[in-house]
């Protein structure tokens, strides 16, 4: 096998010559010709510049520092390679060879947009793990499109046939989760009139996507270890277990180490989940795939409201979508431009003036980190208008009804976007953000 190298500076005496003996070839000029990149530098004391496009390799003169090697590592090098070594040649020939071995391509998937080099990676360790049943968390922001993922890993894995059963955990009262995890037996409790065998025992063969993890009672979090570790289900009211067969997946937007250490998240179902972890970037750190999402979501709405199609976006009015900040990433895009085609009259392009006057102000840059405006607040009381009772509940009625509008009027999910004031110490979030609603008589 020849392996194809392109080295990024001018290679020590020598160096060149022994990679040939070692059946690799040399490419100058373009470094995508080549099926590994090689990055020589004659200094150890600071990492080099990797190339965007491919994994590298650093190569070097000199002692490279555990922190400098770790630096390289996280940048995209494959390894470090000190040419000091008496193997170094022989190394490098063989780091060389396993970048050269072909990646199959993965399959495509409609639901996915990947055009960003981050989006690239996501979609290819996607496609790795879904060829196994090793039980996969999926970290990330709201918005980032975890639920899509699970799905896409579901479609590319070979239980694709078999049912995906998504359940949200954040959407069943504590109080009825294990029942509709686990199933219960005729007469387990008051009203229950027949046998139902929970939402584990539905995905027989298939996957199961537990969204919002981070919600499920610890007690519940006990007994759901159980069927990973032992794969048997006992519904709520038997003695009887029933062995079950399915592929996990959970997600969270939280951190599931602090939650571990705040006492709210177990441990051992941390590593038990966390065997294989992805993590979703935000629509910030991805912003290279923005026009191909902003394309696909305007035709996406002439298709289902059965409208003309509008063309694209006119360039300024995409410069502001590059600056907004994108708090509720490509679920706020999506809600962004959807809102955008119901108020646009007629054109083929959306024009800056389309888009909401909030997109606008944020990215002009308008002071958005403060939620009270001190300067407000100093006339209010210079003016002795200033009723805080009334301010504090107007603030309460604010974020929460921006929270409900976020979240499609989700109670549980608006309580974990309102942060402590929302979930507070109640066992059930979702029924404190709705104890808010009727005493604030806020709209859903």
């Amino acid at each position: 096998m020849v392996t194809s190298a392109w080295i990024g500076s001018p290679a020590p005496a020598g160096l060149a010559e022994a990679l040939r003996t070692r059946q690799v070839r040399i490419v100058r000029g373009n470094a995508a010709d080549a099926a590994a990149v090689l990055v020589h530098t004659a200094s150890a004391r600071r990492t080099p510049s990797a190339p965007a496009h491919a994994r590298w390799i650093w190569v070097t003169r000199g002692a490279v520092t555990e922190e400098r090697r770790t630096d390289a590592i996280l940048r995209g090098a494959y390894d470090v390679i000190d040419l000091r070594s008496p193997t170094a040649a022989d190394d490098l020939a063989a780091r060389l060879e396993e970048l050269a071995v072909p990646q199959p391509s993965p399959p495509t998937a409609d639901a996915i947009v990947a055009e960003s080099g981050v989006s690239k990676a996501v979609i290819a360790q996607a496609a790795r793990v879904a060829a196994t049943s090793m039980p996969v968390l999926l970290v990330g922001e709201t918005g980032t499109g975890k639920e899509i993922m699970a799905r896409v890993i579901h479609q590319w894995s070979p239980r694709a046939k078999k049912p995906l059963v998504p359940i949200n955990c954040a959407a069943i009262p504590n109080e009825l989760m294990e029942a509709e995890l686990f199933g219960y037996a005729r007469g387990a409790f008051s009203g229950a009139v027949q046998r139902y065998d929970g939402q584990l025992m539905a995905a027989a063969g298939g996957t199961v996507f537990l969204d919002e993890i981070d919600d499920t009672p610890l007690e519940t979090q006990v007994k759901l270890l159980r069927v990973l570790e032992d794969r048997v289900v006992s519904r709520l009211g038997e003695n009887v277990w029933h062995e079950v067969d399915f592929r996990l997946i959970a997600a969270t937007n939280r951190d599931l180490r602090a939650l571990i250490d705040a006492g709210l998240f177990g441990a051992d179902l941390y590593e038990r989940l966390a065997i294989v972890t992805i993590q979703l970037a935000p629509l910030r750190e991805r912003l290279a795939d923005l026009p191909s999402l902003a394309a696909h979501f305007m035709a996406r709405f002439a298709r289902e409201q059965e409208r003309p199609a509008v063309g694209g976006l006119r360039p300024d009015a995409l410069r502001a979508l590059h600056a907004y900040p994108w708090p509720g990433n490509i679920r706020e895009l999506r809600n962004v431009l959807y809102e955008t085609l119901v108020y646009k009259r007629a054109g083929r392009e959306i024009l800056l003036s389309d888009l909401p006057k909030r997109i606008l102000r944020r990215a002009a840059g308008a002071p958005h980190d403060a939620v009270v405006d001190r300067g407000s607040v100093g006339r209010k009381l210079a003016r002795g208008t200033m009723n805080l009772r009334d301010e504090v509940a107007a603030l309460e009625r604010l974020a929460l009804e921006e929270a409900l509008a976020r979240t499609g009027g989700n109670a549980a999910r608006a309580a974990q976007m309102l942060g402590a004031v929302g979930r507070g110490a109640a066992r059930d979030p979702g029924g404190t953000v709705r104890a808010m609603m009727r005493r604030l008589s806020a709209r859903r």
